[in-house]
């Protein structure tokens, strides 16, 4: 018996040994074979903007799978990457011609955020790991996540991990770079204008933020400087602090708030002056007021007021009509509101004084000065309101979510809307606007192709440079076609000089090219 058994053991030792010799390499037959998979990428949910164009995954690389064996690797002598490895499959991210007898796939992977990547703070930036660090890729990255996906390739190996001669590549693509995802209210058209707007006047600390008039959706909302979601690092040193997103930051507003000041008159009943003499200052208690360089504007109404930004007009006009109800239109306004967009996206609540101010904080108050903070979205919304006949809606950035077939649903909606002001005092403030950009510091923005309405405004901040001059905050708000408004706009300028001649000409940009390229759903 014993004979016998170590007869079988020689038999079987013989026979693996044959194999051998006559393969070169352990029997796939004897020993057994196993799958090797290598994994190249890992794509994320999809970001879209209102149209389903993709915001990100809009660039690709070509990465290319090569197996390796004992036969093949010799023709990479001199190639780093194939020499140096003991690897039986590797991937290269460099095009190279490659000999017939060696198995090799193609594949094309997508680049989540490349040099035309837009809306960067919005969408925010992941991390190593493909975690959401900020924007909509940390607020929604869990539905982000979900709709993840692979691509690799596989091959045959022996018990060894060696790949078995003739067995080849395949890709194993497992939902890869799938639709799903989240779909934005932005229009990716409108956003490229806004950015290239701020960029072609030079803007470094800015923001620019436009609304649909009729639904207060975010169409774009861009901020300067921008950091580039694929290398954030690199903007972490910048003095102009790129991760700033200064369309969701309150600053000083200054005289855009002045047509608000009118509306609070208006809707408590109260008759602005018909009859208004400007002499270039005005004193309230041992504190002296003046307008833009002391100017005396002489006789002013309502609409000759915004048209030429008259501080003492209004400090008048406030002073008549006391700091409750200022701030109660204020309020009705979104002024003094946090913006919540997103879980991760949320405009400041900027502030407003207390009802029972100073006379002097008061005087402020009327021409945007003082405790008042805003923020380009906000003062979006405000004027999006008078463009809206008197209704305040919100504005919102979340459109819908998309399956795997681009098909919508869980759409959001805003319910956030109520009258702020009755139509007919809109109207006559809407008028003033209008005029302002006829004879007013409008005049900058005016298209010669539509009318629209809008004001001006350069906010003193109480900050100083190192030669001693102080920092203005500078403002266009505005919204066309004036007939029937579809857009609001909102430019502002962390750095500006002069409204009218940094911002203004921003306005006419983007309400001309937006026109232009899309144009509008209604005559004008």
């Amino acid at each position: 018996m014993l004979v016998f058994l170590f007869v079988c053991i020689l038999i079987a030792v013989l026979l693996t040994r044959l194999a051998y010799l006559q393969t070169g390499a352990p029997s796939a037959i004897l020993t057994g074979k196993d799958e090797k998979r290598i994994e190249i990428d890992v794509s994320r949910g999809c970001i879209y903007d209102r149209n389903l164009v993709p915001l990100v995954n809009t660039g690709t690389r070509s990465v290319t799978a090569v197996l390796l064996n004992e036969e093949t690797r010799h023709l990479f002598a001199g190639i780093e990457q194939l020499e140096n490895t003991s690897a039986a499959c590797v991937t290269l991210e460099t095009e190279r011609d490659l000999p017939e007898t060696v198995f090799s796939k193609t594949i094309q992977t997508v680049v989540r955020y490349d040099e035309n990547t837009l809306c960067a703070h919005i969408l925010g930036y992941t991390d190593a790991g493909g975690s959401g660090v900020c924007g909509i890729e940390k607020s929604f990255d869990k539905i982000l996540r979900q709709a993840s996906g692979k691509i690799g390739v596989k091959y045959t190996a022996n018990v060894y991990g060696q790949p078995i001669a003739g067995a080849g590549l395949q890709i194993v693509d497992e939902s890869y770079n799938n639709a799903a995802g989240v779909v934005l209210t932005v229009d990716s058209r409108i956003q490229r204008i806004a950015e290239n707007a701020l960029s072609d006047a030079g803007v470094t600390r800015g923001a620019v933020v436009v609304l649909d008039a009729d639904t207060s959706e975010i169409l774009a909302m861009a901020s300067a400087p921008a950091f580039d979601p694929a290398s954030p690092g690199d903007s972490l040193t910048d003095e102009n602090l790129p991760f700033l997103n200064r369309a969701l930051a309150a600053y000083p507003v200054g005289s855009v708030f002045k047509p608000f000041v009118a509306a609070a008159a208006l809707e408590h009943g109260m008759q602005p002056p018909s009859s208004y003499e400007c002499a270039g200052s005005t004193a309230v208690g041992e504190t002296v007021f003046r307008c833009y360089h002391s100017t005396a504007h002489g006789e002013l109404d309502l609409s000759g007021a915004v048209c030429r930004s008259c501080n003492c007009y209004f400090i008048a006009l406030g002073q008549a009509l006391g700091a409750e109800a200022i701030l109660e239109t204020a309020r009705d306004f979104g002024f003094g509101q946090e913006d919540r967009l997103t879980g991760d996206l949320i405009g400041a609540a900027g502030s407003l004084p207390q009802a029972d101010a100073g006379p002097g904080e008061l005087a402020n108050l009327c021409f945007g000065q003082g405790e008042l903070l805003a923020s380009p979205l906000q003062l979006a919304a405000a004027f999006n309101t008078l463009a809206s006949g008197g209704v305040y809606r919100a504005p919102y950035l979340m459109k819908a979510l998309v399956d795997e077939n681009k098909a919508e649903y869980a759409y959001y909606k805003n319910e956030t809307e109520y009258r702020a002001m009755g139509e007919r005092n809109s109207k006559i403030i809407n008028e003033c606007l209008m005029q302002n950009m006829r004879e007013g510091t409008g005049r900058n923005g005016v298209s010669e192709q539509f009318l629209s309405a809008g004001k001006t405004a350069t906010a003193q901040t109480g900050r100083y440079n190192e030669s001693g001059e102080e920092l203005l905050c500078t403002w266009f708000c505005g919204f066309f076609p004036y007939a029937k408004p579809e857009y609001t706009v909102v430019v502002f300028n962390e750095q500006g000089s002069s409204a009218a001649e940094d911002c203004a000409p921003v306005f006419r940009e983007i309400s001309e090219k937006i026109y232009l390229e899309i144009g509008f759903s209604d005559a004008f």
